[in-house]
């Protein structure tokens, strides 16, 4: 759980997703007893995510060590924007007595480090030997500004089931989550031109797509459906679009994520030829 290896430690810092100094070593008496790997993007001034966090303690000790590396982490890069730490697991972990232990003692760690938020997330992925779903017979995709995409972002957010979506409307209003949006989406990799408004044939606004990539792969980022038009099935001609979108520009792989508790998007995958792949242990600011 949560190893990086010699080979992806180096493949990483040729990147400069992994830095140096973004790499944390916890002494005690001369001796290494944990370390802590955090991963921005190659032209990032500060890293975004705590990919890997060890210890080499009994879980108590495992705990103070961990929350000590998160801390200096944290303190050394500073408030200029939120930081994460994910703890990739096996998708059924909470079958497995070493990973429930492994994600309790990380998840105090993360509590006692300054993390106040946790959610769990499944992650999705198909390739294009894969079944394609068929295209909507019912919905039309066009381009649309980027104060268009801002307004649908804003209206979905209506009885949302994603925990950072609820979160962040909680503390900090519609509005805010909607300015968030648009420029977190904006400034991943990806095409702006792939981004779709859709609508019935009778120019009704139904939702949106957006297709975008992580460091990685093709991404399934955001896709969202209006409150009036939910339970009708409409998340599955959304996401067939996204899938024609990424295998139709030569994209081999998709990847998704969904929150474990999404029911309906976790459906949606599995109905559009995704296969689980992991969890992961999301805990944020």
């Amino acid at each position: 759980m949560a190893w990086v290896d010699a080979s992806r430690f180096a493949a990483e810092l040729s990147t400069r997703s992994y830095r140096p100094e973004w790499s944390w070593i916890a002494e005690e008496g001369g001796r290494a007893v944990g370390r802590a790997l955090w991963w921005g993007t190659p032209t990032a001034d500060r890293p975004s995510t705590l990919d890997c966090l060890l210890t080499s303690g009994a879980t108590g000790a495992a705990e103070n060590v961990g929350a000590a590396l998160i801390r200096a982490g944290r303190d050394a890069f500073g408030s200029a924007a939120a930081l994460e730490f994910n703890v990739d697991v096996p998708p059924r972990w909470n079958d497995d007595p070493a990973a429930v232990a492994a994600v309790r003692w990380r998840d105090a760690a993360a509590r006692a480090g300054g993390f106040t938020r946790r959610t769990e997330r499944v992650s999705f992925a198909r390739s294009d030997a894969d079944p394609w779903p068929e295209r909507s017979t019912r919905l039309r995709f066009g381009a649309a500004s980027d104060e268009a995409f801002r307004e649908l972002f804003a209206r979905v957010a209506a009885g949302s089931l994603d925990a950072h979506t609820l979160d962040m409307v909680d503390r900090e209003g519609v509005d805010a989550l909607a300015d968030d949006d648009l420029a977190f989406y904006l400034s991943l990799p990806g095409e702006r031109e792939a981004w779709r408004a859709a609508e019935l044939q009778d120019e009704t606004p139904v939702g949106f797509i957006v297709p975008t990539r992580t460091a990685y792969d093709a991404s399934i980022s955001y896709l969202g459906v209006l409150p009036e038009h939910r339970g009708l099935g409409y998340v599955h001609d959304l996401l067939a679009e996204m899938v024609h979108v990424h295998h139709g520009d030569a994209q081999a792989r998709i990847v998704g994520t969904t929150d474990a508790a999404n029911t309906p998007m976790r459906a949606a995958f599995e109905r559009a030829g995704f296969s689980l792949t992991r969890a992961r242990i999301v805990h944020a600011q």
